[in-house]
């Protein structure tokens, strides 16, 4: 597999493969995004890098990462938001390969760890991660807020 950093020309490839994962997660509903969102936030605003993995130029897995900063230890880390290989694809060392070209990036642009989240349901991506080394990090509630949640609290700014 050749591993690249994505372009501006890829956006549509990005798009399917987000659409793929997005469906072996059963959240196909959830992509509501669009492929001008895409280019806007990763190669207008420069938000997170997007590697691409190629077999006989034809892509079949993408990570996509960015970066996040630890105020106690001062240090940069990156949210591997996602890591996707193509399911006709798993078990061939693809997804490894893969992750290990995202750490390689990480440590060549100084960031010192990485971290990710994996859906409670997913064991294949739990096993795969742990057989690789990864601990899971417990003790943290994740937690998030819509847009329209964000509109809201930030109208408490203005009292």
């Amino acid at each position: 597999m050749i591993i690249r950093k994505a372009t501006k020309a890829d956006i549509p490839v990005i798009y399917e493969l987000i659409k793929g994962l997005a469906e072996y997660e059963r959240r196909p509903q959830d992509v509501t995004g669009s492929e001008d969102a895409l280019a806007h936030w990763l190669f207008e605003r420069g938000i997170a890098t997007t590697l691409i993995g190629e077999l006989d130029g034809r892509a079949v897995a993408y990570a996509l990462y960015y970066p996040v900063f630890g105020s106690f230890a001062a240090e940069g880390r990156v949210h591997l938001e996602d890591l996707f290989v193509l399911p006709e694809l798993r078990g061939e060392g693809l997804g490894r390969q893969l992750l290990a070209r995202v750490a390689a990036e990480v440590l060549a642009e100084g960031y010192t760890g990485m971290e990710w989240s994996a859906l409670a349901w997913n064991t294949p991506a739990v096993r795969f991660y742990t057989r690789l080394g990864a601990a899971e990090d417990s003790g943290r509630t994740y937690m998030s807020f819509t847009h329209t949640q964000l509109m809201k609290i930030s109208a408490l700014a203005e009292r």
